[in-house]
């Protein structure tokens, strides 16, 4: 082999695995080499000077290098290596003996770059035997995992085996991990055997279930715990869409917020939630002292649909909106009615086309 005309990131890297202090000379002073990143470039490389800051160097400005505190330079590694064609193949003078120690010094250094790959080949291949182990484990542990018709089927998994808020909070939690239970045809699978309901499979948020939740088609819809999700049709009909949406956001925070533990009654209902939550909206103030006040005013006038109303409530957030009455409403536990009307106007909270649900003290008829 030649010999080297200059320290490559080669040579260099090799001191470097055997983990002995290595710098090089470069400029009129050493740069010390903190690892192997520091050379990964094969012509320009990194070294640190005494200060602490790092410079660029380039490697064949390299002169020497001091390996263990020892100076190394090309014609004492070339030695070391046996590479023919050095300056080492002339006639060796009685001063230059002390370059024969050095050259024996050498040899120790690449004796141990021999032994440091060596053992770090080793580390490496107990590493891989350590992972291939584990991955067989992890392999063991899954074929032990209980399986029904195809499903893999965790403690709890199904919708009907929801007892306590926990068990809900978790299934809504996991809403995204059942849209994409492997395959279309393992949801398809879940939803026949019943793990799953069949709209599960378009929802991944909670709001998104609950809305399809509590619109399930009376007729059709699903037995058990999901059965009390749903709203029926007729009180349906008399909530409007600003009103459903919010409700949405408190039955989520209101189930998201009980302790896990708290068991969910038998008496649950969907329909005693909304019936609740439509009473807290619609205050005590504005169902009987409002009310009276207004009836008192219309001589208690009774809208009908077709009416142009308008709404009178300030503390409304549709207050102003004006619009067609489409239909009169019973409210639930014998609250009074509340008139469906279609709006027509434009403010802050609607737009023309909204429909809106309000009580009948609420509003009054608009003559333009």
């Amino acid at each position: 082999m030649e010999p080297i005309k200059a320290f490559s990131n080669v040579v260099i890297g090799q001191f470097v695995l055997t983990r002995i202090p290595i710098k090089v000379y470069v400029d009129n002073r050493y740069l010390t080499i903190t690892s192997t990143d520091d050379i990964q470039d094969m012509h320009i490389g990194f070294g640190m000077d005494e200060d602490g800051q790092m410079h660029r160097f380039d490697y064949r400005m390299v002169s020497q290098l001091l390996v263990g505190g020892k100076p190394v330079d090309l014609d004492t590694y070339n030695k070391a290596m046996g590479l023919e064609g050095g300056e080492d193949s002339k006639e060796e003078e009685p001063e230059e003996e002390p370059k024969k120690e050095e050259s024996i010094q050498m040899s120790e250094i690449t004796r141990k770059v021999k032994v440091a790959r060596e053992k770090a080949y080793k580390e490496e291949l107990l590493a891989l035997k350590d992972k291939e182990t584990a991955l067989k484990l992890k392999q063991k542990e899954l074929k032990a995992e209980p399986i029904e018709d195809g499903i893999i089927r965790e403690a709890g998994y199904t919708w009907e085996d929801i007892k306590t808020f926990g068990d809900f909070q978790n299934h809504i939690s996991n809403l995204k991990v059942d849209k994409n239970i492997k395959t279309g045809k393992d949801v398809a699978k879940a939803i026949t055997l019943g793990f799953l309901p069949g709209w599960v499979g378009n929802v991944d948020t909670a709001i998104g279930f609950l809305k399809k939740a509590i619109n399930q088609d009376d007729a059709k819809k699903a037995s058990g715990f999901i059965g009390k999700l749903d709203v029926d049709d007729e009180l349906q009909d008399i909530v409007d869409d600003t009103i459903e949406d919010n409700f949405l956001k408190y039955i989520e925070k209101f189930v998201m917020s009980q302790p896990a533990n708290t068991k969910i009654g038998d008496d649950f209902s969907m329909n005693k939630k909304l019936q609740t939550y439509i009473a807290k909206e619609f205050d005590e103030r504005t169902i009987s002292g409002f009310e009276e006040s207004v009836n008192e005013m219309h001589h208690n006038y009774t809208f009908g649909t077709g009416d142009i109303v308008k709404n009178i409530n300030p503390s409304c957030e549709h207050f102003g909106s004006i619009g067609v009455i489409k239909k009169i409403i019973d409210l639930p536990n014998g609250m009074g009615k509340a008139a469906v009307y279609t709006v027509g106007n434009s403010g802050a909270t609607y737009k023309p086309g909204m429909g809106l649900t309000k009580t009948l003290d609420q509003l009054e008829k608009y003559n333009g």
